[in-house]
């Protein structure tokens, strides 16, 4: 008897970690995902999800409401104390599909399709999604242009007024594949690394000018595995000054690390789509200053990007001193 009852215990000993194999199989097959997808009051997003694993919803501004088809099939969080997020996660391991009506601080509202396959679903899960606006300007601008048809061949003779600097965002935003600098292998275009030091990877886009004033695009890449907050774009004039640096103490310079002097150049308006990035999220950015008069020759023009956590350590990007007429 004691035999019989300590076969039946092995028999259910080994049928649970055959249940645990399967089980720690389905979660090692799921992919994870960052979708970025823009605002619209027009279509229904899908949203993929997976029993056991939450998605993040983010917002570009406050949420003030939200309602789900199902409630017993998907539990839907939102808090005041993190305004702009919606965690979603389905509620039952079977196959489900309802929908999700976010409601945002501006008026609008964003309707969604919350589509989970099950345990055994095969399809990519949306981990983080990040609805961002066509155009999500920080900093507002005064200084207007006229907006010429080859920018925008398909509304000619509309006579709309458009800031040069939105319009060196909207190009590059468009730009599906920036040539990244600071990852692991220089320029390349599909960083999977984070780099050394660095928790974000950068691009420069279009570099225009006119008179002394510049306008520079530009693209940074979080290459971590946690959110980061990114700061203001700065620029900057750096020269190498031997006179200034032979006078600083030998103990002092090998402390600072470095006998580059660097003066801040004034920034006039920028435009940043996102401030904060989840883990492979990307921003769009444009930055406009006064270009100084004159430099000498071992001077350099750089474009400073850098986190709030890492605000001593920013990535640093060469600018050229002339750029395109406008």
């Amino acid at each position: 008897m004691r035999t019989v009852f300590l076969s039946i215990i092995c028999a259910a000993a080994g049928v649970l970690a055959l249940g645990r194999a399967v089980f720690a199989q389905q979660l090692n097959e799921v992919r994870p995902e960052v979708t970025v997808l823009p605002i619209s009051g027009s279509s229904v997003t899908d949203i993929h999800l997976r029993p056991l694993f939450t998605t993040t919803i983010r917002l570009p501004e406050k949420v003030t409401s939200v309602a789900v088809g199902a409630p017993t099939l998907f539990e839907v969080e939102h808090s005041d104390q993190e305004p702009r997020l919606v965690f979603v996660k389905p509620s039952t391991r079977d196959a489900a599909t309802s929908n999700l009506i976010v409601a945002l601080d501006s008026g609008h509202e964003i309707s969604m399709r919350l589509i989970s396959d099950g345990l055994e679903g095969k399809t990519p899960v949306d981990f983080v999604v990040n609805y961002q606006p066509a155009q999500s300007f920080l900093i507002g601008s005064s200084d207007r242009v006229t907006e010429h048809e080859e920018d925008v061949p398909a509304r000619k003779n509309v006579g709309n007024e458009i800031p040069v600097i939105d319009l060196a965002l909207k190009r590059q935003a468009d730009t599906a594949s920036p040539a990244w600098r600071g990852a692991p292998t220089t320029n390349s275009r599909t960083p999977h690394a984070k780099a050394p030091g660095k928790p974000l990877v950068g691009a420069l886009g279009e570099v225009r000018s006119q008179g002394d004033a510049m306008w520079v695009a530009y693209s940074v890449l979080n290459t971590t595995d946690h959110w980061i907050e990114v700061l203001p774009p700065q620029v900057e004039i750096n020269s190498t000054n031997q006179e200034v640096a032979e006078k600083e103490n030998k103990k002092e310079r090998r402390k600072k690390g470095t006998q580059i002097l660097a003066e801040e150049v004034a920034v006039t308006d920028y435009r940043l789509s996102t401030t904060r990035l989840a883990p492979g999220e990307r921003a769009d950015g444009a930055v406009e200053f006064s270009r100084p008069e004159f430099k000498q020759s071992k001077d350099t023009l750089m474009l400073q990007l850098a986190t709030a956590s890492e605000a001593d350590n920013p990535l640093l990007l060469p600018l050229p001193f002339v750029g395109p007429a406008r």
